[in-house]
């Protein structure tokens, strides 16, 4: 059954999607790397609207505190990109898109980020994995297990590279815990595991809950937790809001089911809070379970994470000196050196 699946998805990207990659095909050919050559002027590359969210933030930063000629270039069909030395994208299908507008990136550095699988029929496992093989020089994984399941699914190991994304120690600033706030931050999708998310919230009346997010009142289950006096939603906030929102948690929840990193957690810790999350993405690596935070199997139920949020509350430790090394600034900088590697 799987094969015969497999099969589908290589005739599907074949006959509707391999076509349009034929000038990067050709160019491919023809168009050889030249792998002594400095790259000098990047572009990092990301679409319009994800300016005032975390992919925008993200871009905006690492060209700031890169050493190169670094430049961001936004634009909602991914169309019209500078000429440059290299590209940064900062989402796997971005990568795609861009092969097709602008073929003569095959001949370029390109560095891709990947945050976790999650193939789409346009966008499928043979899709992306193709494109990965075919131009791109490096593809950054959030964490070791994302780097296992590319493998598995064909990319080739050399171009894989396990670095955990950053956040800004300027833009977000150490709190004081004390407020007694518990929050979320993440865009809603079924992986964010909105169940756990509105059973803590109405299992713990005598908690305040902050959710920082998008979409989430399309959840059937949104309207249970809409009015309760002990929920707060704050939609759509832009990014640059983030700091202010984070200073109003104590506790941070990450209950997701997968994840590549997740960023808001290095942002909560950043911020001081303290984090209590699912055992996915590079979670484990940055929280010492019972010492700055504690970590949950992904399936775990409500009534058992409650006890660990409440636990969290009694931890002394300043979170955010445990991640201080997870800044844009190194994070350019290894990303710089894999440019001119």
């Amino acid at each position: 059954m799987a094969a015969n699946s497999d099969f589908k998805e290589r005739l599907y990207f074949i006959v509707a999607h391999k076509w349009k990659y034929i000038v990067p095909i050709v160019l491919s050919w023809f168009v050889k790397k030249d792998k002594q050559k400095v790259v000098n002027k990047v572009v990092y590359v990301a679409r319009e609207k994800d300016k005032d969210w975390i992919f925008g933030a993200k871009v905006r930063r690492l060209s700031r505190y890169s050493l190169l000629n670094a430049s961001t270039h936004y634009h909602d069909k991914l169309r019209q990109l500078p000429n440059a030395d290299g590209y940064f994208f900062i989402y796997q299908n971005y990568f795609c898109r861009c092969l097709r507008s602008k073929p003569s990136i095959v001949g370029k550095k390109n560095i891709v980020m990947f945050t976790h699988t999650n193939w789409s029929k346009k966008y499928s496992k043979t899709h992306v994995v193709w494109c990965f093989n075919k131009a791109a020089d490096y593809v950054i994984c959030l964490n070791s297990d994302v780097k296992r399941q590319l493998i598995e699914a064909g990319v080739k190991p050399e171009i894989l590279v396990v670095m955990h994304i950053a956040t800004s120690s300027d833009f977000f600033y150490k709190h004081e815990r004390g407020e007694g706030g518990v929050g979320f931050c993440s865009t809603y999708s079924d992986r964010k595991n909105p169940d756990l998310v509105f059973d803590l919230i109405t299992n713990l009346p005598q908690r305040h809950f902050y959710l920082i997010g998008r979409n989430w009142e399309n959840d059937p289950r949104f309207k249970e937790v809409a009015n309760n006096p002990n929920f707060t939603y704050f939609k759509n906030e832009p990014y640059d809001n983030y700091p202010a929102l984070y200073s109003k948690i104590d506790v941070f929840v990450s209950p997701s089911f997968l994840e590549g990193g997740p960023v808001p957690i290095l942002e909560a810790m950043m911020s001081n809070c303290v984090p209590v999350a699912s055992t996915t993405g590079f979670a484990p690596d940055l929280i010492n379970h019972g010492v700055n935070g504690f970590l949950f199997e992904p399936n775990e139920r409500y009534d058992k994470i409650i006890p660990l949020i409440e636990k969290a509350f009694e931890i002394k430790t300043n979170t955010r000196e445990t991640v201080l090394d997870f800044t844009w600034e190194e994070c350019a900088k290894k990303i710089d050196r894999l440019f001119n590697s």
